[in-house]
């Protein structure tokens, strides 16, 4: 049986698959769920970055503690779990904030240490939120498979940086690299790619999508097939194949996010240009689709959106819509992330 983990505007929202159906629980209320991340060791240990504070629970939801002790922001934009680094045993916790501002947590998150270095990079001057130009903020925090010290982070909007010796030291944007992505990923198979799905391309179609094969240090840009819808947002990879990937996309960002919405889904395999694959889902008034894979099937893929969740087999070319009761008041409303456990 699987579970879904959606976060709302105002809540953390779990969908739990039984015999008899779906289950929908509600946690946080009242709180905008920015991101979701569950500890390797321990799944029934998560933490959930809001705009009031981080909040971790220890038992999967049935209570759940404050813990951002020593983050001076309360908009905590990202969080992310290192998979390799440990320390006591522990996973290596990440949170990044609103102004930007990056932590990391060696005790599961009962305190917190900044990452003051990236306060002195020269393109801080530069970086800002289009929607707020006065601000900007963490978006994505991208630790790496097999590297303990480095982790990668993107800068809405302004920068892609990375560290090679767990922040010590961090690396600038490079001239040629992207400036808004929207999702940052990498992969076992591949530890030194990094995956970029862009806002860029809405100003500059070519930089849609980019890919860096040496931890974010130079970038190339493979953009081929999204002219149409080259405003990009989420993105997945397929677990056993780093070729093989998928992508949310919109013509632009007013597309994208304000009425009139429109949002569909590009695949890309290897050296091919990217294909739209979004038979079955609704793109007319659809936010931008939230991407996950399946955990029980390696060629399954899972999109959420405003009107729900669907599904798609790797070998299948028409989504299926998941046959749940999703509820009237979330068709008007846009999630934030989306992972199915």
């Amino acid at each position: 049986m699987k579970t879904f983990y959606m976060g709302m505007k105002d809540q953390f929202l779990v969908i739990d698959e039984t015999k008899e159906g779906y289950t929908f629980t509600t946690y946080l209320e009242g709180m905008k769920a920015n991101r979701l991340a569950i500890d390797p060791q321990n799944e029934k240990r998560m933490y959930v970055a809001t705009d009031k504070g981080l909040w971790r629970t220890e038992d999967a939801g049935e209570k759940w503690t404050q813990a951002d002790k020593g983050i001076k922001k309360s908009n905590i934009t990202a969080v992310a779990i290192h998979p390799k680094r440990r320390v006591n045993g522990n996973s290596v916790v990440y949170v990044g904030t609103e102004p930007s501002a990056l932590y990391y947590s060696e005790d599961n998150g009962k305190s917190w240490t900044e990452f003051s270095g990236i306060q002195e990079l020269p393109s801080k001057s530069e970086w800002s939120f289009p929607p707020r130009p006065e601000t900007h903020y963490v978006r994505w925090i991208t630790p790496n498979y097999t590297d303990e010290n480095y982790i990668a982070v993107s800068i809405e909007a302004g920068a892609v940086i990375h560290t090679t010796d767990h922040g010590k030291t961090w690396n600038d944007r490079t001239a040629e690299g992207p400036i808004d992505v929207h999702t940052l990923l990498n992969h076992p198979d591949v530890p030194a790619r990094l995956y970029a799905a862009n806002g860029d391309g809405s100003s500059n179609p070519k930089k849609a999508f980019a890919e860096s094969e040496d931890g974010g240090q130079s970038w190339e840009y493979m953009s081929e097939g999204l002219e149409e819808h080259p405003y990009l947002y989420n993105m997945i990879l397929r677990p056993n194949n780093p070729e093989k990937l998928f992508v949310s996309a919109s013509k632009s960002a007013a597309k994208a996010h304000r009425s009139p919405r429109y949002s569909t889904v590009y695949r890309k395999y290897g050296g091919e240009a990217w294909e739209e694959t979004a038979e079955g889902l609704p793109r007319e008034g659809a936010y931008t689709h939230h991407l996950a894979n399946d955990p029980n099937d390696v060629n399954g893929f899972y999109a959420l959106n405003n009107f729900g969740i669907y599904w798609l087999g790797v070998e299948e070319t028409t989504w299926e819509k998941v046959d749940l009761a999703w509820p009237e008041e979330y068709k008007e409303e846009r999630p934030y992330f989306f992972v199915v456990k």
